[in-house]
């Protein structure tokens, strides 16, 4: 049998090769990034037409990416028809992934603004009801080839790695850079106590530590996260812009309407903030100022009942979409939420031409350069700046503002930080060997890996000792997902855990 002191030795001399080989990546890796000559491989979460910011982001990325001239391949979650009707919006289903590939395509010609010539790749993947979020299955490093393995990017690297059970990234490309979008850390502290927060936020560090070489934070409001930095690289879509820019130019019918929030109508997303501030102003004996709530949620019934008591001029109606006629005629956009990471209407608002009233929080800070951005700290100082607004004009964007909001202002962005990453902030740790080595040994396990993801929480891919047979492991995504969904039906756990593979 093995010694403490040999398991202990053995595992330094791979932790110091790793090194090693990490830094003969990054020097050739920075060698390719100076001529402009590397692959982007860029897996995601989520996908079209699940209209998302994880589905929609990376798809804009890779892109523009591709339209400035680099090589891309985007990864994307396929679902079984069976969940897809759990998640896509109407009746939009597709039998294969070339249709759901066609559609992708179309609505970033129609809707994107821009037709690029990048891969499009699906992995397998489940629906987890319980979390609201895909899943992937199995190993996602697989997607692809030899030649497209020199930078990835990993959209919510800590959600693709919970129960990632294949071959390490950073072992896998040259620099791996996680792109972090949600603040899990608030949600779990609203939902599930403290106490789950608490391990939320060590897990994510661990995962984001073990499989990435940096991290991109969107904004000051993430956890803190190993060898990360802060960077805004998220664009608007051209038709924002151009909206502003015709508005500028007197090309709409002016703006007669006053003030809208638009978003998911929930208590963490800042509409208890909004009835609080308009209480105030009631209490206060001010003039009532109307506000008009675009959106639907969870909270929508609680939210009119109580917005009704307290006999606030707040009016409430179906989701809508931004860039819309009906939007259009605003000229102030109030955002008191707390919880966003970056908020996309936010930056859609400003691109529109239009002022924006948000609370000076490290989730806007990207937003104080702008002329039209009117920041608050306390409900006073929200209701004053909202009746400047409502008494003034906006300014039109100049030229520098648009850029920053557009999507190449954000490729820019993108590529400088990958162009800043240096042998000294980003060679792993030996924390990271050891995690990677715990979580590989876990996620590896055969049957006992299926029951501890299972007593985990993992979902619909609890059971995955199967996927190590041979004639897996080069199936295509519909196979393994269709194999999955026997094995695990939606919506449905197995009375208990067992090694025995689904039928193919």
């Amino acid at each position: 049998p093995h010694q403490p002191g040999g398991r202990v030795g053995t595992a330094l001399v791979q932790h110091r090769r790793s090194r090693a080989a990490k830094r003969g990546d990054l020097r050739e890796i920075r060698s390719q990034v100076f001529t402009d000559d590397f692959h982007i491989a860029i897996v995601t979460t989520a996908a079209l037409p699940w209209m998302t910011g994880t589905a929609i982001n990376p798809l804009l990325r890779a892109a523009y990416l591709s339209k400035a001239g680099r090589s891309v391949t985007l990864a994307v979650p396929w679902l079984h028809p069976r969940e897809q009707a759990l998640v896509f919006p109407g009746r939009l289903r597709f039998d294969d992934p070339q249709a759901q590939e066609r559609h992708i395509r179309l609505w970033l010609a129609e809707r994107g603004g821009v037709r690029a010539d990048f891969r499009l790749r699906f992995y397998p993947a489940r629906y987890d009801l319980d979390r609201g979020s895909i899943l992937p299955l199995g190993d996602v490093t697989g997607c692809f080839e030899a030649g497209e393995c020199d930078v990835c990017v990993l959209e919510e690297p800590e959600h693709l790695n919970w129960y990632h059970s294949g071959a390490n990234w950073r072992h896998r490309f040259k620099l791996v850079i996680g792109v972090v979008h949600t603040n899990y850390l608030y949600y779990a502290r609203m939902y599930a106590g403290a106490a789950t927060a608490a391990v939320l936020k060590r897990l994510n560090e661990w995962m984001c530590g073990a499989y990435c070489d940096r991290v991109i934070k969107l904004s000051g409001t993430i956890q803190p996260l190993p060898r990360a930095v802060v960077c805004n690289v998220h664009g608007v879509r051209s038709e924002f812009l151009e909206i502003g820019r015709r508005a500028a130019r007197s090309h709409f019918p002016p703006r007669r309407a006053g003030a809208y929030f638009l978003g998911k109508v929930l208590w963490a997303k800042g509409h208890r903030l909004l009835i609080d501030y308009l209480s105030l102003q009631q209490s206060l004996g001010q003039p009532p100022t109307h506000v008009d709530v675009y959106g639907g949620g969870e909270d929508l019934a609680e939210v009119e009942v109580e917005a009704a008591a307290r006999e606030l001029r707040l009016s409430f109606f179906p989701p809508t979409d931004h860039s819309g006629a009906t939007l259009r005629r605003y000229k102030v956009f109030i955002n008191p939420s707390q919880s966003e990471v970056l908020s996309t209407t936010t930056a859609e608002a400003l691109a529109m031409g239009k002022f924006v009233v948000v609370q000076r929080h490290p989730s806007n800070d990207f937003f104080m350069q702008f002329r039209n951005t009117l920041p608050y700290d306390t409900p006073e100082e929200f209701l004053q700046q909202l009746q400047a607004a409502l008494d003034s004009e906006p300014e039109p964007l100049s030229a520098e503002e648009r850029r920053a909001l557009s999507w190449e202002g954000a490729t820019d962005r993108f590529l400088e930080a990958v162009s800043n990453c240096t042998l000294s902030d980003v060679l792993p740790t030996l924390g990271d060997h050891a995690t990677r080595w715990v979580h590989a040994t876990v996620q590896k396990g055969g049957p006992v890996g299926d029951r501890l993801r299972r007593a985990s929480g993992a979902g619909p891919v609890w059971k995955q000792s199967w996927l190590a047979q041979e004639k897996w492991r080069a199936a295509p995504p519909t196979e393994i997902v269709e194999a999955s969904i026997l094995a695990t039906p939606p919506g449905m756990a197995p009375v208990r855990a067992s090694a025995a593979p689904p039928r193919r």
